[in-house]
């Protein structure tokens, strides 16, 4: 269902307007968000935790989005979702975990999370995953038969005729790297010989002839020859090669490229623009870039893009092994960080481990290779093309920018029932104290409801209510999740070189579980909800008085405040001033555990289910209902104790954010006899920086003794991606 009215629209068109890049070069609207997902470590097996850090952000700026406060998080699997998770997020974060149970399957992946506003842009970030299940049989997919795939790159997409080209290329099988050697030809001339690194990738140079179709040889495994097609050369086009150094990008346009220029950009504004000189090498320091994941297009004479492709200034930080740590010691570590969030996981580090998402790529969606070097990051890249979408002219979401929303529409089961200016209550019965919302309809039976929640990390059971009982109406409600996700779900393989390191993987988990699972405490989950009516004028506790068998022999005997009026077959309850004893008016609102009730229902209701009655005996106003006075009835147990609502109503359930996680530190077993089988020795989803410089970062290592990793990601104040890779190796204590 599509919003597309004119508050809509005028929402867009405020949020543009107030978050639009401000200055005469900004071409790029900040009104989109993303979510960067951090992870403790992307293949997973049965008995270790997930653990994830989440970062919604500006999708221009990669600064704190203010547009969003609450997160959806899903776990899907190709058998379906395994979890669905509301998070409220706090200065733009928000964390969570997940034990990998016994009864998973082995296969791949994704944790999807996004907000609501971002599905107007049809936007999720998505977090690939791995589960092994080493209890269950897996049989690896026959690879025979299945065809050895060769992708071709180049900056611009063409291969240009009579110019020195480079041309990236990809070989892959079922997803995954292909290590071959083999050989460029055109015609019948050998031009270079090839040879794909560790990523199934590499680049080779050569002048392509117009005319000349240039194939790549490739060795099989019966010692013959596969043949792949490159792009057919072009004598028209416009290309650009790029070669990296340490301290400088060398950009050197090839082709028609008189009078052109090239730009490149970040963050929608231009920061290097310069004509092109024909058979003219640029050369850009670095440190005159944002140090991020720029675009460099090349425009021709009359300003038309003829060409955009990423450009690599920024890469991981990786430091070497340093000094080795003692097995079950305490550590401190100090690390430079810049003043911003980050998330950082100490594990230990394994030959069969997927490669990791990072911050400094997360902006496109990029997967960095294991080189972490930036002529490598470049080419890799280059398979990653420039897609922008165009903002969409209406939307179908608004932001959850305070409250969590909830939309819908009403339709009528009448012709004499209007959709238009109706009121909709909402009741959230699952809290234990009153707590209601109201929206009114569109011309269209539309509408938008602002509630708050307990976070509690699970449903809560819910009302939605047109007190218009004379005619009946029906709904449908938009859930915030999204119902279908477009995922790629790969195969599969365990080779025999990770047989190794799954099963001491699973025997550390199995040790680890044993000794360290936690007893998990039932705590009191605190309500800091201000109820939604707190000023009744009269309270009656219906066991403090003698019980009568019908509901209208209470309000005669001794419930002063209210009363009830037949006419005509016509029962309706009339509230009066306590002093005065005048009537308010006709038809005050019902109210039973919060939901608006029909009067001539609840006077058919056993007064035996109701607690207690609270009256409020004057008008009241609550968004944009209005009501001449307030009778709320209070069931035993709260959730309306079997009363039937039969029309212009529906029940569900409402999902609640997480429960905040505490961040709590490893204590380490008092004494040595206890294994300490962790390869996990710290996450911190959530590391603030106050104050750049040096910060001390403390754990402990455990009785696992191998190689280690320390990675940190995260994003500074002004936006600058951090990704750092620090290795270290655990030694076991030397006997004397």
């Amino acid at each position: 269902m599509k919003i597309k009215n004119t508050t809509s629209n005028i929402f867009l068109a405020i949020a543009l307007l107030l978050v639009t890049s401000i200055g005469a070069m900004a071409q790029t609207p900040n009104v989109k968000e993303r979510v960067f997902i951090d992870v403790n470590a992307h293949d997973l097996l049965v008995g270790e935790t997930l653990q994830y850090s989440t970062y919604c952000l500006s999708h221009t700026t990669n600064q704190v989005s203010s547009l969003s406060k609450y997160l959806y998080v899903e776990l899907i699997g190709e058998n379906g979702v395994l979890f669905q998770r509301k998070h409220e997020l706090v200065n733009g974060r928000a964390n969570g975990e997940f034990f990998v149970p016994s009864n998973i399957e082995t296969g791949q992946y994704y944790l999807v999370a996004y907000t609501r506003w971002m599905r107007n842009f049809d936007d999720t970030s998505k977090a690939p995953l791995v589960f092994i299940n080493p209890y269950k049989g897996h049989f690896n997919e026959n690879l025979q038969g299945v065809p050895v795939q060769v992708e071709f790159a180049t900056a611009s997409g063409e291969l240009i005729a009579n110019e020195s080209n480079q041309v990236t290329y990809r070989i892959s099988q079922n997803n995954k790297p292909v290590v071959r050697g083999g050989r460029i030809i055109g015609g019948e001339t050998r031009i270079a010989d090839i040879q794909a690194d560790a990523n199934g990738m590499g680049t080779v140079t050569f002048t392509p002839q117009a005319g000349t179709t240039y194939q790549l040889l490739l060795e099989n495994l019966d010692g013959g020859f596969d043949f792949y097609d490159l792009p057919q050369p072009t004598d028209a086009g416009v290309g650009l090669n790029i070669n990296h150094t340490e301290n400088q990008i060398e950009l050197e346009p090839i082709g028609n490229v008189q009078a052109g220029k090239l730009v490149i950009e970040h963050q929608g504004n231009s920061v290097f623009e310069r004509t092109v000189q024909d058979g003219f090498t640029m050369k850009v320091n670095r440190s005159s870039l944002p140090k991020a994941v720029l675009k460099v297009a090349f425009l021709d004479g009359s300003g038309s893009k003829k060409f955009e492709t990423w450009l690599i200034n920024t890469k991981l930080e990786e430091q070497p092994y340093g000094e080795a740590l003692t097995a079950r010691s305490a550590v401190m570590l100090d690390q430079t960080l810049e003043t911003g969030s980050y998330s950082i996981s100490i594990r230990k580090s394994f030959q069969s481990q997927l490669p990791q998402q990072h911050a400094a790529f997360s902006k496109i969606d990029f997967k960095a290779p294991s080189a972490k070097v930036y002529t490598k990051l470049q080419q890799a890249i280059s398979f990653h093309k420039v897609d922008e979408t165009d903002l969409p002219e209406t939307i179908d979401f608004l932001p959850e920018y305070r409250y969590q929303l909830l939309q819908g529409k009403v339709i009528a089961n009448s012709d004499s029932a209007q959709v238009a200016d109706q009121n909709i209550v909402l009741s959230l019965t699952g809290e234990s104290t009153l707590n209601m919302a109201t929206a009114k309809t569109n011309d269209n039976g539309q509408f938008v409801l602002e509630y708050k929640t307990v976070n509690r990390g699970r449903t809560t059971p819910a009302h939605l209510v047109i007190p218009d009982f004379d005619n009946s109406y029906t709904f449908e409600v938009e859930d915030n999740f999204i119902q279908s996700h477009n995922l790629n779900f790969s195969t599969i393989r365990i080779d025999t070189a990770d047989l190794d390191d799954i099963k001491q993987r699973s025997i550390i988990s199995q040790l680890d579980n044993a000794y360290f699972t936690p007893s998990i405490d039932s705590v009191a989950i605190e309500n800091n909800l201000t109820p939604t009516i707190s000023n009744f004028n009269t309270h009656y506790e219906f066991d403090d008085y003698t019980r009568f068998r019908t509901m209208k022999e209470h309000f005669v005997e001794y419930i002063q405040v209210a009363g009830v009026r037949e006419r005509r077959g016509e029962r309706r309850f009339v509230l009066y001033e306590l002093d005065e004893r005048v009537d308010l008016g006709p038809n005050p609102l019902v109210l039973l555990d919060g939901v608006p009730v029909a009067t001539d229902k609840i006077l058919d209701f056993s007064p035996y289910r109701i607690k207690s009655l609270s009256a409020m005996n004057r008008r009241f106003y609550l968004g944009s209902l209005s009501a001449e006075g307030i009778l709320s009835f209070q069931t035993l147990q709260g959730d309306l104790g079997g009363f039937e609502i039969d029309s212009n109503h529906l029940a569900l359930n409402l999902h609640t954010p997480e429960v905040k996680m505490e961040q709590t530190d490893f204590v380490a077993p008092e004494t040595t006899r206890m294994p300490d089988s962790r390869i996990q020795l710290l996450w911190k989803p959530i590391f603030e920086v106050t104050s750049g410089g040096a910060q001390q970062i403390e754990f402990s290592t455990s009785d696992v003794e191998g190689d280690y990793e320390m990675i940190i990601e995260g994003f500074t104040k002004e936006g600058t991606p951090v990704s750092i890779i620090r290795k270290f190796t655990v030694r076991g204590n030397e006997k004397g």
